[in-house]
C-alpha cells in the first residue's frame, strides 16, 4: 500500500466527514440555537479560545473550521490505521462505522466538550439524540464506507 494513497485516503475520508458533519451542525444549530454558519464556527473556536471567540473575528471563523476538519482528520485516521488489525472493521463495515459515530459522539460530548472552554448549556435530550444520528450516518459510515474501499481495491 502506498503512502500517497493511504494520505489520500485519510484526506478523503476527513473531508467527506467533516464537510457532512459541518452541514449537519449548521442546520441543527440554526434549528435549535438559531445560530448562522459563522457563529456555529465561532463556536468551535470557543472551545480553545473561550467565550469571546463567539463574538469573534474572521480569524475565529477560520480557527474553528481548522479545529473542526483537524478533528475530522484525526478520526479518520485512527479508523484507517485501525482498520487492517481488526478484522470486525471489515467484516461488519456498516454496523462499526455506525457505531464508531457513535464513539465519536460520546468521545466528544463527554470528553473533550467538558474539558474545553465551550461555553456549558443544558443538556438538551433532543439535541443529543439528533447529534448522535448525524455522527452515527454522516461521520462514522461515510470513514468507514470509505477506507473499506481503500483497503478493498488492494485485494
Amino acid at each position: 500500500m502506498s503512502e500517497k494513497t493511504s494520505v489520500s485516503t485519510i484526506l478523503k475520508s476527513g473531508i467527506i466527514a467533516g464537510t457532512l458533519d459541518a452541514i449537519a451542525g449548521v442546520i441543527v444549530y440554526y434549528i435549535w440555537f438559531g445560530f448562522n454558519p459563522f457563529q456555529v464556527l465561532q463556536y468551535i473556536a470557543s472551545g480553545v479560545h473561550g467565550p469571546t471567540a463567539i463574538n469573534g473575528s474572521i480569524a475565529m471563523i477560520i480557527a474553528g473550521m481548522g479545529y473542526h476538519y483537524f478533528i475530522a482528520f484525526v478520526v479518520a485516521a485512527i479508523y484507517f490505521f485501525a482498520y487492517p488489525k481488526f478484522s470486525v472493521l471489515r467484516d461488519h463495515k456498516v454496523i462499526v462505522g455506525l457505531l464508531f459515530g457513535l464513539g465519536i459522539w460520546l468521545v466528544m460530548n463527554l470528553l473533550v466538550l467538558p474539558n474545553s472552554n465551550i461555553p456549558k448549556g443544558s443538556f438538551d435530550t433532543g439535541l443529543a439524540i439528533v447529534g448522535i444520528l448525524w455522527h452515527m450516518t454522516l461521520v462514522g459510515l461515510p470513514i468507514a464506507l470509505i477506507t473499506s474501499k481503500h483497503y478493498n481495491s488492494k485485494i
